[in-house]
């Protein structure tokens, strides 16, 4: 049995409780230690803590399985396993594993990519496989609205757009920002854009965003934005880099000539190149290379020479 699930899904679904009845082998693979966290969690609710054991996959060896499942013991023969980094289980190991009966016992096999005996097992269709998937880049918004399900979180609509517009869009960001939250805020009935701002730091930096603004001579867009990173010199040195390289791009597009088709980011610099003269392009060049050497050197004279630049854009 194949069963693939957005993690929304997967957590209002009734369906959801059948794998925790399963019997035999239930191979699990998530697409970050949050999302493998939530779903065992859920798996092993309910299950005897003193007759369920961790082991990793390089510690399942056929000495192992012989011993624990072939063999009569006194003790032991009702013990649940949950087994992390299951692709590093070899395939003799495998073959002997698969083949075992595990009447009334449970063995949970959590895979983190697709390689090693997970290909091999899906292909076969002999295990029963609970797959949750990673979420597309235009479902960001149902998996923060899950997190905040999840932790029964009142998030106001304003402050979910912030959380979307201000920090990384992945799970992890995600649920470590809004359990921080609710253990500030744990009898409020909504929580305002406000107490976000005060508890959360603005972490995301959107480089294609910001050399758009820059590029379309939105200046005072580009600035105010630059500016609420204030303090994290690394990520700012990174961008500048980038800015570098782009408007170098916009100085000489002829590159673009030699593309079969062109990508949303090479029609946006072919577009706005006609904008800027190449002594502009050269002086924005110096002026990002100069601020990727005060990032580098961590010298607070970046954050006077960015918002130099923002007062000049009001």
């Amino acid at each position: 049995m194949l069963s693939k699930w957005q993690i929304w899904d997967f957590f209002s679904s009734s369906n959801r409780d059948v794998f925790k009845s399963h019997e035999g082998l239930l191979a699990l693979k998530t697409f970050d230690p949050i999302s493998l966290k939530l779903v065992k969690d859920h798996l092993l609710r309910g299950i005897d803590k003193n007759v369920l054991h961790h082991k990793l996959g390089s510690e399942i060896t056929k000495n192992w399985i012989e011993e624990e499942f072939l063999t009569l013991s006194l003790f032991g023969n009702s013990d649940n396993f949950f087994i992390h980094q299951s692709n590093d289980i070899s395939s003799d190991v495998w073959d002997l594993l698969s083949s075992i009966d595990l009447s009334g016992r449970t063995i949970f096999l959590s895979f983190e990519n697709e390689l090693g005996p997970w290909k091999r097992m899906v292909k076969e269709g002999k295990i029963s496989t609970l797959i949750i998937e990673e979420p597309r880049f235009w479902e960001f918004n149902k998996l923060l609205d899950f997190v905040c399900n999840y932790l029964r979180l009142p998030l106001s609509f304003e402050s979910k757009g912030w959380i979307l517009d201000s920090l990384e869009n992945d799970l992890g960001s995600f649920y470590n920002a809004c359990y921080l939250l609710k253990m500030n805020y744990p009898e409020a009935s909504e929580i305002q854009l406000m107490q976000v701002k005060d508890l959360l730091v603005l972490e995301k930096l959107d480089q294609f965003q910001l050399a758009s603004f820059f590029s379309r001579k939105k200046n005072h867009e580009f600035y105010s934005k630059l500016i609420s990173l204030e303090g994290d010199f690394e990520k700012m040195r990174s961008f500048f880099m980038f800015m570098q390289s782009h408007l170098i791009k916009m100085i000489d597009t002829s590159y673009l000539n030699q593309k079969s088709r062109l990508t949303q980011y090479d029609k946006e610099i072919q577009s706005t190149s006609k904008l800027w003269s190449q002594s502009e392009l050269m002086l924005g060049v110096e002026r990002f290379n100069e601020w990727e050497i005060l990032s580098k050197k961590k010298n607070g004279l970046l954050w006077t020479e960015i918002k130099k630049y923002q007062l000049r854009s009001f």
